[in-house]
C-alpha cells in the first residue's frame, strides 16, 4: 500500500548514507586499533632495549646516559649568521633574506 516506508526513515540500514556512516566508523575503529598496536609494539621494543641496557650495566660495561644537552647547545655548525644577526631577526629588526646572503 504505502510502499516501503522504512526507506524514508533516517535510521534505516539500507540507506547509502547510513551504510557510509557505518563504514566510516568501522574504518576509524580499525585505524585506531592499528595505531594502538603500533604504539604497543614500540613500547615493547623500548622496554626490551632498556632491559638489555640494564643487563649490560650490571655486567660492568659503561652505562649509557640519556641526555638532552643538544637542546641547550647553540645552533648547528653549518648555520650562517652571527648571534647578533640572529637576534636582530628574532626581534624583528632584520629581514631573513638579508640574513641568508
Amino acid at each position: 500500500m504505502g510502499g516501503d516506508l522504512n526507506l524514508k526513515k533516517s535510521w534505516h540500514p539500507v540507506l547509502m548514507s547510513n551504510q557510509r556512516r557505518v563504514w566510516e566508523e568501522e574504518k576509524k575503529a580499525l585505524d585506531e586499533r592499528k595505531r594502538i598496536d603500533q604504539l604497543r609494539k614500540e613500547r615493547e621494543e623500548e622496554r626490551t632495549i632498556q632491559e638489555l641496557q640494564d643487563i649490560a650495566a650490571k655486567d660492568g660495561s659503561k652505562p649509557r646516559q640519556i641526555r638532552v644537552d643538544w637542546m641547550y647547545n647553540g645552533p648547528a655548525a653549518g648555520q650562517t649568521g652571527t648571534t647578533e644577526e640572529m637576534e636582530g631577526y628574532l626581534l624583528g629588526k632584520r629581514r631573513v633574506d638579508q640574513l641568508l646572503r
